[in-house]
């Protein structure tokens, strides 16, 4: 597990004060099965590129501006990164699965750290309420992590094995099932 400093689990909400609920997401394509089977993963850099080096710790700051980050080196295990949006229909279904309680289950013992851009580019109040519910999950806004995994788009996540800073795995996500089919290719997981 990588380590992260320090996580506020009361990410700048008043105290007294009920969570936000996100609203119900829209219908559009992305909720047609037939069309999200039909999209294919672009990947994060030109062809012929190649890897683009050691995974790098993401640092940035929570929604609240505290300074947060995931160090990867010297720890076991995988973690997926993944890179949100906060007004992006086909990041929503994202966001709610990562919330405390959701049904999601990704194999093994994969460690999830949510990144979106950095407070230069994004309000964090907007990032705090799209995050309402989530405190098991570090959510860090960094302009730099999208930089160092050359992430161009969203919703992506990247697959990293934390000892040896190696990514083994990115994708687009079009969906939960997506990303667990990508985890599950790298780490020679059971399809069943």
């Amino acid at each position: 597990m990588p380590v992260v400093w320090p996580w506020p689990r009361n990410r700048g909400r008043r105290r007294g004060s009920a969570p936000r609920v996100a609203p119900a997401p829209p219908e559009g394509p992305l909720a047609d099965p037939a069309f999200v089977a039909g999209l294919r993963p672009i990947p994060s850099a030109p062809p012929g590129t190649g890897s683009p080096g050691p995974a790098a710790d993401i640092v940035g700051v929570s929604p609240a501006g505290a300074s947060v980050g995931a160090r990867l080196g010297g720890s076991d295990g995988l973690v997926l990164l993944a890179f949100l949006a906060t007004s992006c229909e086909g990041c929503e279904e994202f966001w709610r699965g990562l919330r405390d309680g959701a049904d999601v289950e990704l194999p093994g013992s994969v460690t999830v750290v949510a990144v979106t851009r950095g407070p230069g580019t994004i309000p964090p109040a907007d990032v705090d309420e799209v995050a309402t519910g989530i405190d098991r999950v570090p959510v860090i806004m960094s302009d730099t992590a999208w930089t160092d995994y050359r992430v161009s788009g969203y919703p992506f996540f990247v697959l990293v094995e934390a000892r040896s800073r190696r990514v083994v795995g990115e994708t687009v996500g079009f969906g939960w099932p997506d990303v667990v089919s990508m985890v599950r290719a790298a780490t020679g997981a059971d399809e069943s």
